[in-house]
């Protein structure tokens, strides 16, 4: 009885997966046929051609999309024949959705009256050959660009109050979780994972600083074993330790040096053991030996001038 129950179990679940899977992967395709490419970089059009409403639309919901009668201003959509080069199923014609969860708050008009162009934004459309789903900028265009024209990146200058602004990548076990991605060099590189983007330095400390004595972010005893990790860049101490100030001051209260700094580590004229060192990891020397616009150490105490 038990093992009928459960093929009958199994047989229902089978269905319901079939029956989704059509209708997930669906929602990926696009039935239409065109190449940006084409049009743009060897026809020439500008955006405006196509996307006629751009320039004046003041908010990232409104539909942008070219109608069939957008395209009738180059194409004669009139002739049956003529489907088949814009549609793939001819018979059961179908439009692109329109994008209804961007931002409300992003303007086209304001952001091009600055002068920028639409390829700022979305930079890859003019290579494409095939239509996507979405062709939106990342979080991460959207704040360099703002950060090298020194604009406004709080949240509620492109995020409404009430919005969900959580990526996908923070589940439910997110917060026991992300630790390993804040050690990595991901957390402060030039990439999606970028926790820099919406996260300073003082939200991370209201759990790992002040009356949180317990410091998940490291071990009881980490004071005495850090220089492991820091030497062999297994972890990237810079996420949450930004001032070099914040290591010189410890080493310098303990004389606390480098284990390599013995006599003869730096001979004036033929440099010494520190020469060997400095060819193959000079990012570490330069940890302790340098200053903020200044020039480092070595130059500064000329032996080795800058000029």
């Amino acid at each position: 009885m038990k093992t009928k129950f459960l093929i009958l179990i199994l047989t229902i679940l089978s269905g319901l997966m079939i029956a989704a899977f059509p209708v997930s992967a669906g929602e990926k395709q696009v039935e239409l046929k065109f190449s940006h490419k084409l049009h743009v970089l060897e026809n020439d059009l500008e955006c405006t051609t196509c996307h006629e409403t751009a320039k004046e639309s003041k908010a990232g919901s409104a539909n942008l999309l070219p109608t069939m009668e957008t395209c009738g201003n180059c194409h004669d959509v009139e002739s049956d024949e003529n489907c088949k080069m814009c549609h793939s199923d001819p018979e059961n014609p179908r439009s692109v959705p329109r994008i209804e969860s961007y931002s409300e708050l992003f303007s086209h008009e304001k952001h091009l009256a600055t002068g920028m162009t639409c390829i700022s934004c979305h930079q890859e459309v003019t290579q494409l050959e095939q239509p996507q789903p979405y062709l939106l900028p990342t979080m991460t265009i959207c704040i360099n660009c703002h950060q090298l024209k020194k604009a406004n990146i709080s949240c509620n200058t492109c995020h409404k109050p009430g919005e969900n602004l959580k990526p996908v990548t923070h589940g439910i076990n997110f917060i026991h979780a992300h630790g390993d991605l804040a050690k990595s060099s991901a957390a402060v590189g030039p990439k999606e994972k970028n926790c820099n983007l919406c996260h300073r330095v003082s939200f991370c400390q209201d759990c790992h600083e002040g009356d949180n004595l317990d410091r998940r972010s490291h071990p009881l005893n980490y004071a005495y074993t850090h220089s492991l990790d820091a030497l062999g860049k297994e972890r990237e101490c810079s996420t949450c330790h930004t001032e070099r100030a914040f290591c010189i001051e410890c080493h310098q209260q303990n004389l606390v040096m480098p284990h390599n700094h013995t006599l003869g580590w730096a001979i004036p004229n033929v440099g010494g053991r520190h020469r060997e060192v400095a060819e193959t990891d000079l990012e570490n020397c330069m940890g302790c030996h340098t200053e903020q616009d200044a020039e480092i150490t070595c130059q500064k105490s000329g032996c080795h001038p800058s000029k």
